[in-house]
């Protein structure tokens, strides 16, 4: 009978850590704290707490994207890709900077560690059934982004 009140009361307070949104002290940190560069463009995908399978195939396709199409911005710094989880405390600007209404990939610019524009890619709802339409879509708004920047 013990056991099974352990078993009960460790299942009952993981249910309600997990819907309460607060990190269990026995789980890892996700992700560190993601930070701005300096000048360049930030390709980001912004994720809550909870993920759907849906929001993991968005961040996987704009992944793919990015690093398939922009190997060489990438590794010269003109680009960066950065996940970030919203309902993280540092991060919780970026709901505001960006006007996040949900899960989303944006396109962002700095300039001396400055947001000068953004644009967010509001389509890869619409296209996440399709990755070769999904990628193509990231590919060029990053494409006619980095060119204006």
């Amino acid at each position: 009978m013990h056991r099974s009140a352990s078993f009960i009361l460790m299942f009952v307070v993981t249910v309600l850590t997990v819907a309460s949104g607060v990190s269990a002290p026995w789980a890892s940190a996700e992700e560190p704290v993601v930070s701005t560069v300096a000048n360049g463009v930030v390709a980001f995908y912004f994720h809550g707490n909870v993920r759907c399978a849906t929001c993991k195939k968005i961040e996987a396709y704009a992944d793919d994207a990015i690093h398939q199409g922009f190997a060489e911005a990438l590794q010269n710094g003109a680009l960066t890709w950065r996940v970030a989880n919203v309902e993280e405390t540092e991060n919780r600007h970026f709901v505001e900077d960006f006007q996040l209404v949900t899960r989303s990939v944006v396109l962002a610019e700095y300039q001396d560690g400055k947001l000068v524009r953004w644009k967010n890619l509001d389509k890869v709802w619409q296209l996440v059934r399709s990755k070769d339409s999904f990628v193509e879509y990231v590919q060029d708004e990053a494409r006619l982004f980095l060119g204006a920047s």
